[in-house]
C-alpha cells in the first residue's frame, strides 16, 4: 500500500472516530461583545442579545448576575 493511501485510510478513520465520539459542537446564546438580555414580559421567554457596556433595548431587561444562559441550549 503506497504511503499517500495509508494517510488517507489513517485520516479517514481519525474522522469518523471524531464523528461518533459523542462530543458536539455547543451554539453561543450571543456573538462575542454581546450579552443576552430577557424580555420585561413574564409570560414571554424572549431572548435577544445587547452589545456589551450598553443598556437593554426597549422592552428588554438584564438577567441577574449568574443567571444569564451561555448556550443555546442553556436552561435560563
Amino acid at each position: 500500500m503506497s504511503r499517500r493511501l495509508t494517510t488517507l485510510l489513517v485520516l479517514l478513520l481519525v474522522l469518523a472516530a471524531a464523528g461518533t465520539s459523542g462530543c458536539s459542537y455547543r451554539e453561543r446564546v450571543c456573538s462575542s461583545g454581546e450579552h443576552p438580555v430577557r424580555t420585561v414580559d413574564p409570560s414571554d421567554a424572549g431572548l435577544a442579545c445587547a452589545p456589551d457596556g450598553e443598556e437593554p433595548p426597549p422592552g428588554y431587561e438584564d438577567f441577574p448576575a449568574g443567571e444569564a444562559p451561555e448556550y443555546v441550549d442553556d436552561v435560563y
